[in-house]
């Protein structure tokens, strides 16, 4: 695997695996397609709707605002604050389904503290205006990279239908 990791990436090394904060918003989404993430079968088309809407969005309120490099775990959305007491911020259009951000957002707090040695706090920023503080949990994040690392070594789950199956554009792989 290249050197160089992208937000869709993960790196497994010897002593331990590397992931996004993607691979995170998955597990918390939907088991079948973190496991097809994890596995490098999960491909979006960028003229998809929601995600040509959602990179459009992202441009639109996130271009012009400070950046936090988090490479290798991947990318948040901006952050405020001083250098030494930084905000991370993430977005969410979902009015109801906001957990997968929440373990996100605390993937990056993680991120953060482990490659600066930082201690940052979050914001969920939820559709319709509402701001969501997010405390680091660093056992939770121990425990989500384990059912990650998990579900690599694993077996495709078997689908089952959840909320999120219904904007899905990966159905095809469990309602064939």
């Amino acid at each position: 695997m290249s050197s160089q990791v992208r937000d869709d990436d993960y790196v497994t090394g010897s002593t331990e695996s590397i992931y996004t904060g993607k691979a995170v918003f998955y597990l918390y989404s939907c088991p079948v397609l973190a496991w097809l993430y994890l596995h490098g079968h999960l491909v979006v088309d960028p003229a998809q709707e929601y995600i040509r809407s959602g990179k459009d969005l992202d441009e639109s309120r996130f271009s012009n605002k400070r950046s936090l490099d988090l490479t290798p775990y991947g990318k948040c959305d901006w952050v405020t604050g001083t250098q030494t007491n930084p905000v991370i911020h993430e977005g969410s259009r979902s009015k109801f389904h906001n957990d997968p951000k929440r373990a996100q957002l605390r993937h990056y707090l993680w991120a953060a503290h482990k490659l600066y040695n930082i201690n940052a706090i979050g914001e969920l920023h939820l559709a319709k205006g509402p701001v969501e503080r997010i405390m680091p949990n660093d056992d939770m994040v121990i425990k989500d990279h384990q059912r990650l690392k998990d579900l690599l070594n694993s077996n495709m789950p078997e689908p089952r239908r959840i909320p999120i199956c219904s904007g899905c554009s990966n159905q095809d792989w469990c309602w064939r």
